[in-house]
């Protein structure tokens, strides 16, 4: 038997066509069966709707007609507040499980003292099959995999936030009337070496289906690409984990890319105005014609000579908000998504193609033509740019809804270092009653409805935390801001920061040659994880040198510990060292002897 019963006929749910009948009958004194028959209505659902007419004829609401089932627990009303109630909370980030909504309904009832099944009483909790007829009522709710997001980015992606940059964006391409094969927007990404295997077909039921890749953990490749509002896209630059580059490691590339390489494998200032010169020899900007780059506050973006040449050449450079490159940012937006797809299709594809051999980072630039190919065209870039308001230039392109994560958190935004014009998300983000007021669904009616004015909301608050005072002292590094890195007023400000910075270096430099000149006489003793570390305790091994690294003991920083093999009686650094040594210390070379 079917757990839900579809209703074959629709006679009796027009309350018109059921109000003009019972006048008939009852002002005009016509029989039930002949009315009912000349409308189509049955009789003895008309005698019933006349008796409700009547009982309600001095006072009361209008009787209802139609189909209602017995079982159900909640009203149309009540139902439509709750489904409100869960889009509201999935908008905030902070949405609810199946088994939050089943406690949720639980109490929800309880609260309206609603009849309910014995079994919701016992468990505390809305029944499974509640839950799945709950769900078909309400298409416009489903079970969905949210994606993370970090508690920086839900804060500071607030309408301040946005409105700053779109001012200051704003008057940037008015003041040099930029068009759209004048604006760029820029950012990295990382390539491993390890891929995320694609969706294969395997048999049904079994628990476990594998596929290979070249290591557990992959090596990390950065990748620098530059795209236009026009849909071009600038041949990308990768970042090597190498101290030296060669030629050989873009073997295969996409046409007209270039390479670097440093210790990390990271974005860094060098290698950033190695980028901005390959982006000037391909664009051409000058003086007289310039260009504007997008991007976001990386350290390396905030480079000193990278400033300079931008400036000499005719490049502008306007940052984005922090934590905001998710919304902002076109290439986040529709581009790197594509390419991070179609690069593991890449992979999986060659290591199909090659089986038994490794996928090294020499590899990845051979695979990464395709993928940028595939990923960066014309019509995903040029929806990046639509999609985040920035071309055609568009303030509203968020909607409320996109600011809800905003709600949940009121932090104090400093626009500039004066407190008198410090500014409150709680005085431009709208409320939580803003956002609730979707066009979808009328709450207002809904509550109007309700008599005694109980709301899912009374039963389970909204999300909200208050961290006002923490955020006035809180410490450490100062938090970042939109801003144009290429005016002078910028560029002073960061000028200042490294003249800070660098004294801030010599000072600790100078305190720690101070203090190792009068250490450096006495022995260093340490004793680490309880294991028996050998340090160098004379003068007479002062000019020892690291076996690993080969630096002088002379050189070394004060209270560095040293061990010493037990075989070869040479010493190393104990951090140059492998750590999973016992009571004695045998270096590489002896065991390799052995």
């Amino acid at each position: 038997m079917p757990r839900t019963r579809e209703k074959t006929s629709n006679r009796g749910n027009d309350p018109d066509l059921m109000r003009r009948a019972a006048d008939m009958c009852i002002n005009e004194g016509k029989s039930e069966r002949s009315v009912g028959e000349n409308l189509g209505i049955c009789h003895v659902s008309l005698n019933r709707y006349i008796k409700k007419v009547r009982a309600t004829e001095f006072g009361g609401s209008p009787p209802k007609c139609g189909y209602r089932p017995h079982t159900r627990i909640f009203d149309v009303d009540q139902e439509i507040m709750l489904a409100t109630y869960l889009k509201n909370c999935a908008d905030m980030y902070f949405g609810l499980s199946t088994k939050d909504v089943r406690k949720l309904a639980f109490e929800f009832a309880k609260k309206m003292n609603l009849k309910m099944p014995a079994y919701w009483t016992e468990n505390e909790f809305a029944g499974i099959d509640w839950f799945l007829n709950f769900i078909k009522r309400n298409p416009t709710l489903s079970i969905r995999q949210p994606e993370a997001t970090s508690l920086s980015r839900s804060m500071n992606f607030n309408p301040i936030n946005v409105n700053i940059f779109m001012d200051k964006y704003e008057s940037v391409i008015t003041k040099h009337k930029f068009e759209a094969f004048q604006i760029f927007n820029l950012d990295e990404t990382g390539i491993t070496t390890v891929q995320n295997p694609c969706k294969i077909v395997a048999q049904k039921g079994k628990k476990q289906i594998g596929a290979i890749t070249s290591a557990e953990r992959g090596t990390l490749v950065t990748m620098c690409l530059a795209v236009s509002a026009v849909g071009n896209a600038i041949p990308p630059m990768f970042i090597f984990p190498r101290v030296n580059f060669k030629d050989h490691f873009i073997r295969g590339g996409p046409p007209g890319c270039i390479g670097t390489s440093n210790k990390s494998g990271w974005m860094q200032g060098e290698e950033f105005l190695k980028f901005i010169t390959h982006f000037t020899n391909h664009v051409r900007p000058t003086i007289e014609k310039k260009v504007l780059i997008l991007l976001d506050n990386h350290e390396s973006h905030l480079y000193l000579p990278v400033i300079d040449f931008c400036r000499a050449n005719g490049i502008v450079l306007l940052s984005f908000p922090p934590h905001c490159s998710h919304k902002l940012q076109p290439l986040d937006r529709s581009v790197f998504g594509p390419f991070k797809k179609c690069i593991n299709q890449e992979m999986d594809s060659w290591l199909k193609s090659n089986p038994g051999k490794r996928f090294t980072i020499y590899d990845l630039p051979a695979v990464t033509t395709n993928a940028i190919l595939n990923a960066a065209t014309p019509r995903n870039i040029t929806s990046g740019f639509a999609v985040s308001g920035v071309w055609p230039f568009n303030r509203n392109a968020f909607s409320i809804d996109e600011f809800a994560p905003a709600v949940v958190t009121d932090i104090m935004l400093h626009t500039t270092e004066n407190n008198n014009e410090t500014q409150s998300i709680n005085t431009e983000i709208p409320s939580i009653n803003t956002i609730t007021q979707t066009p979808s669904i009328n709450v207002e009616i809904a509550e109007q409805r309700l008599s005694d004015k109980i709301s899912p909301e009374m039963v389970r608050p909204y999300p909200k935390v208050q961290i006002h005072q923490k955020i006035g002292k809180k410490g450490g590094r100062k938090k970042g801001k939109t801003a144009i890195l290429t005016d002078t007023p910028e560029k002073n400000e960061l000028e200042n920061k490294a003249k800070k910075k660098n004294e801030n270096i010599k000072r600790k430099l100078f305190n720690t040659d101070k203090k190792s000149k009068k250490v450096k006489a006495t022995a260093i003793k340490k004793q680490k994880n309880k294991n028996k570390t050998l340090v160098i305790d004379s003068d007479d091994d002062e000019d020892a040198f690291c076996t690993i690294c080969s630096e002088l003991y002379s050189d070394s920083k004060s209270g560095e510990p040293w061990i010493q093999c037990v075989r070869c009686k040479l010493w190393s650094h104990e951090a140059c060292t492998p750590q999973n040594y016992t009571a004695y210390y045998i270096c590489d070379n002896c065991e390799a002897d052995n």
